[in-house]
């Protein structure tokens, strides 16, 4: 990690006289070069746009259907979540080829929109099996009391179930955020046109332009910028990775 941020301010004859060496001096042109040649700053707003509201689709789906199936006994409720957990022994890319077909008879295929929902259901099985375990674990004194001083249903949702499952909330945020900023297989096969490539469909290409230029300081500059989102994530949420690893395992 620490040759790449330092190969990021080399100039390509650097690169080349020694590649193992400090930078000469700590040149920003690789970086300006990186985001205007390559058009990272517009594969940045991209990927923000989609990641941003596939985070927030997959945590309102997923705790809205953890919290119905696990509070509320009704026909049908166990086979739902369990219809959701099998999904999680489902291989994502056998999903490929129905899901292309789907988009584009709904006239979703190259648009972000058709991206955020095929991330957003990808993304609820694993979402929804952790908000279950939080759920089940809770007491139900807490919606017991609300229920008594005159709340409905959606405000005990809402008002108590919510900010006592904040913890897995953020598991699931995080680890939705980490996987739908750096996906490339899903973002190039439904969004091919240059104008919605996310960041790491344009870093592939910035990687093939930098090869054949041999501009291997603009190739590390957009690596140090693709990296440095996810990087800065499990640095500050680094215990709450952790703890999502093993959240809703154990039923209390």
């Amino acid at each position: 990690m620490l040759w790449t941020i330092m190969s990021s301010f080399k100039t390509t004859q650097e690169f080349y006289t020694n590649v193992w060496s400090l930078p000469a001096a700590f040149n920003l042109g690789n970086y300006v070069k990186a985001w205007t040649t390559a058009r990272i700053g517009s594969n940045i707003l991209n990927s923000v746009l989609i990641v941003g509201v596939t985070v927030a689709a997959t945590m309102t789906l997923a705790s809205m259907v953890a919290y119905a199936v696990t509070r509320y006994k009704f026909p049908g409720s166990v086979a739902i979540g369990r219809v959701f957990m099998m999904g999680l022994f489902v291989p994502l890319v056998l999903g490929t080829i129905p899901t292309f077909f789907v988009l584009r008879n709904l006239l979703l295929y190259d648009t972000k929109i058709g991206l955020m929902l095929v991330y957003t259901a990808y993304s609820m099985p694993l979402s929804v099996f952790i908000m279950m375990g939080i759920f089940e674990t809770m007491p139900y004194s807490f919606a017991e009391a609300a229920m008594i001083d005159g709340a409905g249903h959606f405000k005990i949702f809402t008002k108590v179930m919510l900010p006592l499952s904040r913890s897995g909330l953020v598991t699931i945020s995080i680890f939705n955020f980490l996987w739908t900023w750096n996906d490339y297989i899903y973002a190039m096969i439904y969004l091919p046109s240059r104008r919605n490539r996310t960041l790491p469909v344009g870093m592939v290409q910035l990687t093939s332009t930098a090869m054949y230029q041999t501009d291997w300081g603009a190739l590390f500059a957009g690596l140090v910028i693709v990296m440095l989102p996810s990087l800065l994530v499990y640095i500050l949420f680094q215990k709450q990775i952790q703890k999502g690893l093993t959240e809703g395992g154990v039923k209390g």
